[in-house]
């Protein structure tokens, strides 16, 4: 016996019923026909609208109202009408769940010349691309070891030659005695 404990659409009532014969047909409470008669390769998608769902869409109109209001305070600045901020105002939002952003990806000559190069493995952006050794590309080795930015290492660099010129100063001011370790 396979006993399940269903809820009827329209009384919303719930009821045990055994299920090893087949689904109910009419709910046992209020006779009401529950559409059991569907075929099996029927695809139907039931309309979930949950507290959560609701949430998510509220941030992305909010985004979006607030871009309009944001394109009435720059053309109030700059003394134009509101037509001429319009690229400001966002109305083409992802807020779907599954999107990994909500921003509509772009599009462009540019995007696609960087599509291109990441195809053939170079680096793309400001990180550069990984390698297979999974050194990154657009760094620069020095040693085998990788250096990236302005001032890669300051901090340690910086360091390291503090505690070098220490010694060679104690040496200077003691007249070329050397001391203990123990200060």
């Amino acid at each position: 016996m396979a006993a399940f404990v269903l809820k009827c659409p329209a009384c919303e009532k719930k009821f045990k019923y055994d299920v090893s014969e087949g689904w109910p047909d009419f709910c046992p409470l209020c006779s009401h026909k529950m559409g059991n008669d569907r075929p099996d390769d029927e695809i139907v998608m039931p309309a979930f609208l949950s507290q959560k769902s609701k949430n998510n869409d509220a941030v992305a109109r909010q985004i979006m109202d607030g871009s309009e209001q944001r394109a009435e305070m720059a053309a109030a600045m700059a003394g134009v009408p509101v037509s001429e901020m319009s690229n400001l105002k966002i109305t083409n939002l992802n807020d779907r769940r599954d999107a990994e952003v909500s921003v509509m990806p772009v599009n462009n000559p540019v995007s696609q010349h960087m599509a291109a190069m990441q195809a053939r493995g170079m680096p793309v952006g400001f990180g550069g691309a990984a390698d297979t050794s999974g050194t990154a590309t657009g760094a620069i080795t020095v040693n085998g070891k990788v250096i990236q930015g302005i001032s890669p290492r300051a901090g340690v660099s910086s360091l390291l030659h503090t505690q070098n010129a220490i010694p060679k100063a104690v040496q200077r001011m003691t007249g070329g005695k050397t001391m203990s370790k123990e200060y």
